[in-house]
């Protein structure tokens, strides 16, 4: 059995299954050969046929790439899904009944599917027809959005009031509840309270899974709002993990197995991944929210061979394309980078130049090493001096080292020679150093769980500050290692209200040493509340040196995941470490020779340090509430 499904389910619907029929079903041209039949491979191009489909057997075979398997291989290789999901696919179509291990929430998911699905609809009628949708129709027009593209793309707008959805709910048998837990709004809690509507008067674009359900939303503000972010996504729900979903992969999924090379297009927004597809580059996909996932590269490696990355030409987008092309090459993914000129993104490009411009861009995209260099150079006062030269080569050997394939490996170490002006052996020292310092790291053991807390780093190691940071000296000092790690991992796990209601108990602005941790977590939390990109806004307000730090931030998110510890467990250990680094602090505070009361506190305070570190979860939870009943007293 392969998750919960057995085998002869399996075969009944190989049985069932006309494989020549579901291979023209993706668009694919089938003729008739004598007793096969003969295409087109649609996993590489070619005029003359190779793809032989055997239909007595239910086998296809390529004889000009190698590419072969069954029905439900053919499904996974189209749509790039897991074998569970291609054979549940498949089985809805040929109606096969599968028989699986009893699921206890498949009804509440099945539920959340069918509400989001008729929701998306109702939101695209208001779009149409509702009078209040005007702005963003009007919006619509100006950006070239038709009607069929809002169709096609099912573009909504949702109006404004929770009573609204509370009739809509009403009428489609929805209760409250059910709205709240798909992220739509917060139910009333008491007589008179119509609750509220979280993506009131935006216009809506329609997220779908893999499999093309309708999972999750993102409402773009129509009315500027300081009190709103300029977008406001769905939360996490049961069917909306936003890790494991890319907007437009369900239309991309089978575009990308006939581009050249099997590429796939990042970019960032919805916007800009309509544009691209519907301007005639259907392999264009978009992540969701501040970062491009491992899962993210996990789904499309199943499909693609190379990618190339559109993301925005600043600070913030160079930071990002490096990282999401590190994921890559760890997947052993080859990556180009397409710089649009003038600050375009590639909606405002498309709109402004014909199609076939863009295409000469991506054709002629720069490697992932040129870029770095182009970008890392810019960013540099006197690019030329030995300092700079050092900082960028340590950057481009970080970027070779995540990538695992020798061959590719060695081409980008070539280049990067080629480009620095560095001779390949220097490089290549320096190169196995990194490795063999990744490799250190790796073999450390993980941050353990909360019944085995006595591994954890001392935040000693870390080198905090001995106390708080104040005047001139915040506005320059970067906040220590470990608040920085605590931010990474929150913009990895936003909007989670498990983790805010951690923070809010245990993380007050006292714990910390930089302000611009505190007025992180506060932007963090706010977005927790009502759902609105506050992450954004707070680094639009940023000054230039306090951006770098939030860069970082952005380009280190992700490491404070390396473990299997689940996102709960990882937030106890990070409360552990900056309370034990803040009892540190706070003894460190106390006069060196003092009166009797210090030498106690003193004693205490190292004594409580120790302690913390060693007690499990539930112990240390009532030691820090003591703590601050102590500090607030």
């Amino acid at each position: 059995m392969a998750g919960g499904i057995t085998e002869s389910a399996i075969e009944e619907i190989k049985s069932r299954i006309d494989l020549a029929d579901l291979i023209a079903s993706y668009g694919v041209q089938v003729k008739s050969a004598g007793s096969a039949k003969k295409a087109c491979c649609p996993f590489h191009h070619e005029k003359t046929p190779s793809f032989s489909i055997n239909e007595s057997r239910g086998f296809y075979h390529c004889f000009g790439c190698g590419e072969s398997g069954d029905a439900i291989k053919f499904v996974q290789r189209m749509e790039g899904l897991t074998f569970v999901e291609a054979v549940k696919k498949l089985a809805d179509q040929c109606g096969v009944k599968l028989e699986s291990r009893e699921d206890p929430e498949a009804g509440r998911r099945a539920r959340l599917y069918a509400l989001m699905a008729e929701l998306a609809q109702f939101y695209h009628r208001c779009l149409l027809r509702a009078k209040e949708g005007a702005a963003a129709r009007e919006y619509l027009r100006g950006r070239d959005l038709g009607e069929k593209i809002q169709s096609d793309y099912l573009i909504g707008y949702a109006p404004n009031g929770a009573a609204t959805m509370l009739k809509w709910a009403e009428k489609y048998r929805y209760s409250p509840a059910e709205l709240e837990e798909a992220g739509v709004m917060r139910a009333p809690t008491r007589p008179g309270d119509y609750g509220y509507h979280r993506f009131g008067g935006r216009l809506m674009f329609t997220i779908r899974d893999k499999q093309g359900r309708v999972v999750g939303f993102s409402g773009r503000q129509l009315v500027a709002s300081k009190n709103s972010g300029k977008y406001v996504n769905s939360p996490e729900t049961t069917i909306f993990k936003k890790s494991s979903v890319l907007y437009g992969f369900d239309t991309a999924a089978r575009a990308i197995g006939k581009a050249p090379h099997h590429e796939v297009i990042v970019c960032e927004g919805q916007i800009d991944c309509i544009r691209l597809q519907t301007s005639g580059f259907p392999n264009a996909v978009a992540g969701q929210g501040t970062a491009f996932t491992e899962e993210h590269v996990r789904m499309i490696s199943r499909l693609a061979e190379q990618v190339a990355l559109v993301y925005d030409d600043d600070a913030a987008g160079h930071k990002a394309t490096v990282r999401s092309a590190r994921l890559c090459l760890a997947a052993g993914l080859p990556v180009r980078v397409v710089s649009l000129p003038g600050g375009d993104d590639p909606d405002s490009f498309l709109r402004a130049h014909p199609a076939d411009e863009f295409r000469a861009m991506l054709d002629n995209a720069e490697s992932i090493m040129s870029f770095q260099v182009r970008s890392a150079r810019a960013a540099e006062r006197d690019p030329t001096s030995v300092d700079a030269v050092g900082r960028i080569a340590r950057e481009l050997l970080d970027t070779v080292a995540a990538c695992p394939n020798a061959v590719l490996r060695a081409g980008m170490l070539a280049e990067a020679s080629r480009l620095t002006g560095l001779p390949a052996s220097a490089l290549n020292s320096e190169l196995e150093k990194t490795l063999e310092n990744a490799a250190t790291q790796k073999r450390r053991p993980p941050p353990q769980p909360q019944d085995a807390p006595a591994d954890l780093q001392d935040p000693l190691d870390l080198q905090e500050p001995s106390e708080p940071i104040s005047g001139e000296d915040a506005a320059v000092a970067a906040p220590p290692p470990g608040e920085m790690a605590l931010c990474a991992f929150l913009m990895e796990n936003e909007q989670d209200k498990t983790l805010d209601d951690m923070v809010g108990e245990f993380l007050l602005p006292p714990v910390f040493v930089s302000d611009f941790t505190v007025r992180f977590i506060s932007a963090w939390r706010t977005g927790v509340v009502d759902g609105a990109d506050h992450l954004r806004s707070f680094a639009d307000g940023l000054s230039v040196r306090e951006r770098a730090w939030f860069d970082r931030i952005l380009l280190e998110g992700g490491k404070a995941q390396a473990s299997e510890l689940s996102a709960v467990d990882n937030m106890k250990n990070f409360i552990r470490s900056l309370w034990i680094a803040a009892l540190h602090r706070r003894r460190g505070g106390l006069p060196a020779v003092g009166d009797t009361a210090s030498e106690m506190e003193r004693l205490r305070l190292s004594v409580a340090a120790k302690r913390l570190a060693a007690v499990k979860w539930h112990s240390a939870k009532d030691m820090i509430r003591e703590e601050l009943r102590q500090w607030n007293g």
